[in-house]
């Protein structure tokens, strides 16, 4: 049976955990205060088919709010495994009841067919009657996302919704930065508070970007427009460029607000070297990693030492010079690489997704992730690609002299090094993106041919 007391004691510990008031929670749930307060008081039991609820809103699962509540009748002796066999069968109730629910439209979290319906009415006003369709839930560690399909006699349209983690700064970055560029999905509706985002699925209409390396139209379509994808990331910068607004928005990154900080991050990353070289000369690294081959060249690990100390003689000094005065920054996207970038099939207009690392910093910071990490780490590839992105930047930024941005892609190609370093220490062993790093410093910061 189900003990109320220790169910309330376990609910107020997720509330509290999760960093919501009891008012939070209720406005979640559709349900008054009161209500919250009686459960966390042992007085009464949530309904059964709030627990699916709350076990999202808590990012757990229901057997982690019910079961520390669950006792058995002394009186009547269940066998351990009997008790198991019912809490399976309280759970397959639950998720059919969940099932069911999404099916007629009336997610437990999220937004319900008539408002998504109503969203769209405001760039679709004669859309007339129409179903949503939903696909099959995918589930992050930082939000839930789901496919969905308006319906109607004479279109479809694609959305996705996303449904973010309590704490996820994605959805407050993608407010911020769609006012001032265009170069992210069309957004139908936003809700700060539930942490909703509907938005256009851009899988239809577009190539993504990860197919930058394959053998394929698709490939081929993303290398033949790589100049559309500088000239957008030139574009997202300048809107950014120098803006007060904008940075008081977003804030700067704690790396550059002293130089301390930034020798503490430098520091960092020499730490994080010693660790992967160490584990490479002991033989912890696999030679081979799913279809990446560790060909490591020995001498070439010194690069990343050298880069440390260019790192520390050259980066700190922009603190006082660059970041302080805030001369000559952009908000960055901060993980753009090529599978964040979706090309249009008929326009060539490109947009961005996945806001998460948005932060003040260096335009090449973007470039440093996109240009040395994928598509083109060789200096001789590099420069053109450059250059298509400063003649963007200088249709609206005139300060900004093409030798200021090598320079400026010099430091982001270190400090991008390192990048690569904690995916390897991490377990992700993509051996290529680290030797993609290293022939990039070699052409572009040594100078070597």
């Amino acid at each position: 049976m189900l003990d109320g007391q220790r169910l309330g004691v376990k609910i107020n510990a997720l509330r509290k955990k999760s960093g919501y008031s009891q008012e939070k929670l209720a406005n979640m749930l559709a349900i008054s205060p009161q209500a919250i307060s009686k459960w966390e008081n042992g007085h009464s039991l949530p309904e059964t088919s709030l627990l699916p609820v709350l076990a999202q809103i808590f990012n757990c699962t229901i057997d982690d709010i019910i079961m520390p509540a669950y006792i058995l009748d002394e009186k009547i002796e269940l066998e351990k495994t009997s008790a198991e066999e019912l809490q399976a069968e309280r759970i397959a109730d639950q998720i059919l009841r969940k099932l069911g629910e999404a099916q007629m439209g009336k997610p437990l979290i999220g937004m319900d067919d008539e408002s998504i319906v109503h969203a769209i009415r405001h760039t679709h006003p004669n859309i007339g009657n129409c179903e949503v369709i939903r696909g099959t839930p995918s589930k992050t560690d930082r939000y839930t996302s789901i496919h969905l399909t308006v319906v109607a006699p004479q279109t479809e349209i694609k959305l996705m919704e996303k449904i973010h983690s309590p704490g996820d700064k994605e959805l407050y970055h993608y407010q911020v930065v769609a006012g001032y560029t265009r170069n992210v999905p069309q957004i139908f509706h936003m809700d700060m508070d539930k942490g909703v985002l509907l938005m256009e699925d851009l899988n239809e209409g577009y190539v993504h970007g990860n197919h930058f390396n394959e053998d394929n139209d698709s490939g081929a379509y993303v290398r033949e427009n790589y100049h559309a994808l500088l000239q957008a990331t030139a574009k997202f910068h300048a809107a950014f460029m120098d803006n007060n607004d904008a940075f008081r928005q977003i804030g700067l990154d704690w790396r550059l607000e002293s130089r301390e900080n930034l020798l503490a991050h430098i520091n960092g990353m020499e730490k994080d070297f010693q660790n992967y070289r160490t584990a490479e000369e002991t033989g912890k690294i696999p030679k081979v990693w799913n279809s990446f081959e560790n060909t490591i060249e020995w001498g070439k690990l010194d690069y990343f030492q050298i880069a440390i100390d260019r790192l520390r003689e050259n980066y700190v000094g922009l603190i006082d010079s660059r970041f302080t005065p805030s001369k000559h920054l952009t908000v960055v996207h901060g993980d753009l690489h090529p599978g964040n970038m979706f090309l249009s099939k008929t326009s060539k207009t490109v947009k961005f997704i996945d806001m998460e690392a948005v932060r003040m910093g260096i335009g090449t910071e973007d470039l440093a992730m996109l240009l040395a990490l994928h598509i083109a780490p060789n200096k001789k590839q590099a420069l053109p690609l450059l250059q298509v992105y400063h003649n963007g930047l200088c249709e609206t930024i005139k300060d900004y002299p093409f030798e200021l941005l090598v320079s400026d892609y010099q430091l982001s190609i270190m400090e991008a090094m390192f990048y690569t370093i904690r995916l390897l220490n991490s377990g992700i062993y993509d051996f290529s993106m680290r030797d993609r790093a290293m022939e990039a410093f070699e052409t572009f910061v040594l100078d070597k041919v």
